[in-house]
């Protein structure tokens, strides 16, 4: 390998690394500050550590320090179950880590405890850029797929949950369809299919030169993400907690039973909440949420819950967006916004964008909003 390139790969290492800790330094001066930016700043730590003994082993300087290849394996285990446990405390409300918790170190402890028995028993060859080193490669990367596969279908389950539950007082989820989280899959999975290939192909072809250069995209992509979602999960976080019953706190319409509604006052008020949504059209608000709806029936967030579980067997989501696609179905059809184009009538329906309006119209109505309107000019015709 040529020596600029051998300088190339150490200078993306090292860049790497001063980003990592700029990074870092920003997670933890956030505001506010919370236990996921933390979490977080845990997992960067420790790709920057990584990074670090990456460009010490190319440039030659860690034969100096042999006894650092075994430490890399332990921190990497860390920040695989710490960034589980970020996504955990993006999507909980009053998230805190508690020692239940604990049992999410055991992949990283297994890693010390194998790291201190080579270390103790094992000959020096473990130590050393070698044959025995580079076997023992094969059992460590086993090992990381068996660990980090398991957390990241579960921390996808998580964050999918938290999406589902946020249907029930959002009628917009847009900022949480988890494109962010697929990005970082596709970046954990390439970083897994490198191990392989560089245990694969040997010490020969050094494929692991890569690992810097993805590692650098890598820290960009979490840490930007991480700073433009934790505002959108708390604020969801918040409004969910919001919609909880607050037994300290009575119905502003003076009614302080926290029983369940009676049929009778079932469908008072569930008539009374179809009035209010047609009548004023709240519904043509993009940013309309419970809250919202609560405040113009006033009454408490949770009786919009059990008015919309019990009374209407449907979510908020649902339901509004029920409402925007009958209001854009009427748009479609009428020669007065003839001059409309797509994303005018998903704005004049009360959805944020285009994409999210093709998808809620092709799941209600079968069709897309396109071959909606087709259908209905070629009837007319």
């Amino acid at each position: 390998m040529s020596t600029l390139l051998y300088r190339s790969i150490i200078f993306e290492g090292w860049v790497a690394q001063i980003l990592g800790l700029i990074l870092v330094a920003a997670l933890l001066s956030a505001r506010p500050r919370s236990i996921g930016h933390r979490l977080l700043a845990v997992v960067l730590l420790c790709s920057v550590y990584r990074q670090f003994l990456l460009v010490m082993e190319i440039s030659g300087a860690v034969q100096v320090y042999p006894i650092l290849f075994r430490t890399s394996f332990p921190l990497q285990l860390l920040s695989i179950s710490a960034f589980y446990l970020y996504v955990n405390a993006l999507t909980t409300p009053e998230f805190k880590l508690e020692g239940r918790h604990v049992v999410h170190l055991i992949p990283a402890m297994g890693g010390i405890v194998w790291y201190f028995v080579i270390w103790v028993w094992g000959s020096p060859e473990y130590f050393q850029l070698g044959p025995t080193y580079y076997r023992d490669r094969y059992i460590r990367v086993i090992v990381k797929v068996l660990v980090v596969i398991p957390y990241l279908i579960g921390a996808r389950r998580h964050v999918d949950a938290f999406a589902q539950r946020t249907k029930d007082h959002a009628s917009d989820v847009s900022p949480l369809r988890l494109k962010w989280l697929r990005i970082l899959f596709v970046i954990a999975y390439v970083s897994l299919a490198v191990d392989f290939l560089d245990v694969l192909a040997g010490p020969r072809i050094p494929v692991w030169y890569l690992i810097p250069a993805l590692a650098l995209i890598a820290l960009i992509t979490l840490s930007y993400i991480s700073l433009r979602v934790s505002p959108v999960f708390a604020r969801e976080v918040q409004s969910y907690k919001e919609a909880a019953p607050d037994v300290s706190e009575p119905e502003r319409n003076g009614d302080t039973n926290r029983s369940r509604l009676s049929d009778q006052e079932l469908q008072r008020q569930r008539e009374r909440l179809t009035g209010v949504l047609e009548s004023k059209a709240l519904y043509l608000n993009p940013e309309l949420r419970l809250s919202d709806l609560a405040t113009a029936l006033n009454i408490r967030p949770y009786r919009v819950s059990e008015i919309l579980s019990r009374g209407l067997q449907t979510s908020f989501y649902d339901l509004i967006n029920s409402y925007r696609v009958a209001k854009a179905q009427e748009l479609l059809c009428s020669r007065d916004s003839a001059h409309l184009n797509l994303l005018g009538i998903a704005m004049e329906s009360g959805f944020k964008s285009k994409s999210v309006f093709n998808d809620v119209f092709k799941k209600m109505t079968g069709k897309t909003p396109s071959q909606f309107r087709a259908g209905r000019n070629d009837r007319i015709a």
